[in-house]
């Protein structure tokens, strides 16, 4: 890619796992993170800007690095199935069904695709660390490729996920000694802290102080080497957290309904019609197996099909569903929620929507997508207001500060991946939509399409003025404010300044 004239010849990237927005900017009004205040928000910005659905660890990193959404990638949660690679019982086949916890996250970054550039591909000496999004990273400067499998499956059964933040804090100094172009650091503590305890325990609290001693100290080497300047520093999150009070057991509930249901663990049940794939437990994929023995599990049921089942009806009436979403007959989204039902259409004056769209296409139609929103009875997305032929832009910001941020594109976007369930749930705040085989119990949630999950920070020591951002947004305008030029990317994110 060519370079072009740039504010900055570095680029540090601190993504804080698992960060609510509201909690962040407390805290840094509060003056508990003295460090980046002072070196990061006072010298630029500190903005809300919204993730992306389901907002989990890995498809939402996915924005950040290859500036596309999560559908657009064709990974559309921590667990899916794709219905037309799937046969049941599975025996060790992929990619019929898939989980990117514990061991098998090592089958991530496999599954990310190839046709993409990433963050590493613009610069010319990188460090990551911990970050599962390691295309276009050479080998020897992934820090801790070699290492993480171990030491997360060491802090997952002894909850010293400090220790785990710890090795990552070196790293990041030494990276920064050595005048790394780029660095990708995550710290994945505040997360697994918060789901251990709750989003503001001590714990927590602690590891927010601890990480703000470590970019303290970081700006101090760069101040050192006369670099400060010349290094654009971005902090952010890949999902806010809720507290969890009451887990819903799905499998359980479509089991009593008739719809024997595969789910993790069990993913070898014998005469399974159905399947959960949860993804940060706040939000899950369900499948249903065609009655059809030609189609078996085959292509994706529509909304109307499962609505004359009953399936719709007996998930909505679960207490903590907020709403459930599946495809039309026709293509468009449906949202059921216990008080309403509500439509998303895209159209374009360019294109035939209705065919595959490849890539290229995706993005050069982009600006002439137009959506519209139509409901009847109780708005389930809670705007209130029927929409027609907004821009994804003006999407995003009518929807900014309401329950569902974004909620029209980010629902649209994530059924464009074959692998998406027939139907998507999200849970309201306070519920999760897994009650056995999480181990440890989980005390908050994310992975919703809700306001608590999506919200984001996003910091700068460069003033951003822009008001409306998508995590999306972050790729182009990082390349950007380095110099590169991005004009031949194909990307669903734009420059935000």
């Amino acid at each position: 890619m060519e370079s072009t004239e740039s504010d900055f010849k570095r680029f540090i990237f601190i993504l804080i796992d698992g960060v609510p927005h509201e909690i962040f900017k407390a805290l840094i009004e509060n003056g508990d993170l003295p460090n980046i205040k002072k070196y990061v928000v006072d010298q630029g910005s500190l903005n809300k800007a919204v993730s992306v659905f389901p907002s989990t660890t890995g498809p939402a990193f996915i924005p950040f690095f290859m500036g596309v959404y999560p559908g657009t990638a064709n990974l559309p949660g921590i667990r899916w199935l794709s219905k037309s690679n799937f046969q049941n019982p599975h025996r060790f086949k992929r990619p019929g069904i898939c989980s990117y916890m514990g061991i098998d996250g090592l089958s991530f970054e496999a599954d990310v695709p190839s046709n993409f550039k990433t963050l590493f591909n613009f610069f010319s000496s990188v460090s990551n660390i911990y970050n599962p999004v390691i295309c276009g990273c050479p080998p020897s400067k992934d820090l801790t490729g070699s290492i993480k499998p171990f030491i997360y499956t060491y802090a997952h059964f002894s909850h010293r996920w400090r220790f785990v933040n710890q090795i990552a804090v070196r790293h990041l100094h030494k990276a920064a000694e050595a005048g790394d172009q780029f660095i990708m650091c995550l710290f994945p503590a505040v997360d697994t802290f918060s789901h251990l305890t709750a989003i503001q325990s001590p714990q927590v609290l602690r590891t927010y102080r601890e990480i703000d001693t470590a970019i303290g100290h970081l700006v101090h080497i760069l101040q050192k080497a006369n670099t400060l300047q010349e290094t654009l520093i971005l902090i952010t999150s890949d999902h806010g957290m809720t507290d969890t009070h009451t887990h819903i057991d799905i499998p359980q509930h479509l089991d009593d309904g008739g719809w024997r249901c595969l789910h993790y663990p069990k993913i070898w049940r014998q005469g399974a019609v159905s399947a959960s794939m949860v993804s940060g437990n706040g939000m899950t994929h369900l499948y249903f197996k065609n009655s059809s023995a030609e189609k078996g599990w085959g292509e994706r049921t529509p909304f109307e099909k499962l609505y004359q089942m009953g399936v719709i009806g007996a998930l909505i009436e679960l207490e903590g569903v907020g709403l459930v979403a599946g495809q039309s007959e026709t293509g468009d989204i449906i949202v059921q929620s216990r008080g309403g039902q509500g439509r998303i259409s895209c159209h374009s004056q360019d294109t035939d929507l209705e065919k595959p769209q490849s890539v290229a296409t995706t993005f050069k139609c982009a600006d002439a997508l137009r959506f519209s929103y139509q409901f009847t009875g109780t708005d389930p997305l809670g705007y209130g207001v029927h929409y027609k032929n907004l821009s994804s832009r003006k999407a995003l910001r009518e929807t900014y500060e309401s329950p569902y941020p974004d909620g029209i594109v980010q629902l649209w976007q994530v059924f464009k991946s074959e692998r998406t369930g027939d139907l998507v749930l999200s849970a309201e705040s306070g519920y999760d939509l897994r009650a056995r085989y999480e181990v440890p119990e989980h005390h908050t949630t994310h992975g919703g399409l809700i306001a608590e999950h999506m919200h984001i920070p996003l910091v700068t020591n460069y003033p951003i003025a822009e008001q409306y951002i998508r995590s999306v947004d972050v790729f182009p305008t990082v390349l950007n404010l380095c110099g590169h030029n991005i004009s031949e990317q194909y990307i669903d994110g734009r420059v935000v300044r």
